[in-house]
């Protein structure tokens, strides 16, 4: 069935004129060539180029194959790595085609537990993206890294093109069970969009928040099922060929950060990267801040943890804070395995549990220790009670 909608790699990705050392990915991964389709039987991650950009013309349906000639040269630091390249979705007659095309591809990878690396392509792709887990999971938590909020286009209306898929997603209500907004600049924003989404009691952290304190962005990512970036979040001197970047962004090593961050998350099961385009890549600058952005998500995955506080009681150390003006007390639960922090949040009624475990930080024990209720915990109460 996936053959149906990938094409193999081309030969001069597959046949290099060097050879690849055995530690490097060119030799590791497993390849869709004209000769061979990959046996998934024990891949975890599975890379899938999408050759899309209808919504915004330029050259972005050049991208995948453009990263892969800088991921294909990096080392592997982690053995038994199983990751094949299942080669590029080719656009279809319509950007819908495309979006059901993308839809279908990673709905088989995730039923079989794999999770895919898309290389896009526009961000009007996300779309595709989030529909392939309405369809495999009852809810999804939706984290999505970008400088502007794609609500909206200029014309002010909701149609789904690169500005304005944003609408598409977040009125699935019945299968979005959240949604976080990180890295947007506070000056391409309009305050009424803001205001929209946290009405909605979804999460929205400028850039500025973000890097206050870049060890926050770990328990955003925590639980989340997707993880999205429009690489226009990157400034525009790590990132110089995506066609909205700004000077102002995240650096690469913030970047590089972030991904690892996401593939530590043992609940994300797609990440995709968005409007890089290879036209405006004069010294490939770009296409290597991405590559190694993938690096780092690759070895953040490999790097899981699996230490949900409620699968093993003794795996976690109970902080109990009592608020000394409030006729309660928050209770934290630390990871003996991971060092990370969760909050139990109550719920109202008679349902079991009566509580839910929110991931925080350590910052946010520190915060109740100063007798002050943390926002992470307030926005989760808020909406457990909705």
């Amino acid at each position: 069935m996936l053959k149906n909608y990938l094409s193999p790699l081309s030969d001069k990705l597959c046949s290099p004129p060097i050879d690849f050392n055995i530690n490097q990915w060119g030799s590791r991964l497993m390849l869709h060539t004209q000769n061979a389709f990959p046996d998934l039987t024990s891949t975890r991650l599975a890379i899938v180029g999408v050759c899309e950009d209808r919504s915004e013309e330029g050259g972005c349906q050049l991208s995948p194959d453009a990263i892969r000639k800088h991921l294909y040269p990096l080392y592997f630091w982690t053995d038994g790595v199983q990751i094949c390249d299942l080669g590029n979705i080719v656009a279809g007659e319509t950007p819908q085609d495309t979006y059901f095309a993308l839809q279908s591809v990673l709905k088989v990878l995730m039923e079989q537990e794999i999770v895919p690396i898309i290389l896009g392509g526009t961000c009007d792709l996300t779309y595709g993206q989030f529909l392939a887990h309405t369809t495999t999971e009852p809810e999804t938590h939706f984290v999505f890294a970008d400088e502007k909020i794609a609500l909206f286009n200029h014309a002010n209306d909701y149609s789904l093109e690169n500005r304005s898929f944003l609408y598409q997603i977040i009125t699935h209500k019945q299968s979005l069970s959240h949604f976080a907004q990180i890295g947007y600049l506070r000056s391409l924003v309009d305050p009424y969009i803001l205001e929209t989404l946290e009405n909605l009691n979804f999460d929205c952290y400028s850039l500025g928040e973000i890097r206050k304190y870049m060890s926050d962005l770990e328990p955003i990512l925590r639980d989340a099922n997707m993880f999205a970036i429009n690489l226009s979040c990157l400034r525009a001197a790590d990132a110089p060929a995506v066609a909205h970047t700004s000077s102002h962004g995240f650096g690469a090593e913030e970047a590089c950060q972030m991904t690892r961050y996401a593939g530590l998350s043992d609940h994300i099961r797609s990440m995709g990267f968005y409007e890089y385009n290879p036209l405006l890549d004069l010294n490939g600058y770009t296409a290597q801040s991405i590559a190694q952005m993938i690096w780092y998500f690759v070895e953040g995955f490999y790097e899981r943890k699996h230490d949900f506080p409620d699968l093993d009681e003794r795996s976690y150390i109970p902080y109990i804070v009592s608020m000394k003006d409030e006729d309660h007390e928050l209770v934290f639960l630390k990871s003996r395995k991971s060092d990370r922090w969760w909050l139990k949040v109550p719920l109202s009624g008679k349902r079991k549990p009566n509580y839910i475990l929110v991931p925080c930080s350590y910052r946010d024990y520190e915060i109740a220790c100063r007798n002050e209720i943390p926002d992470r915990w307030l926005k989760a109460y808020w909406r457990a009670t909705q």
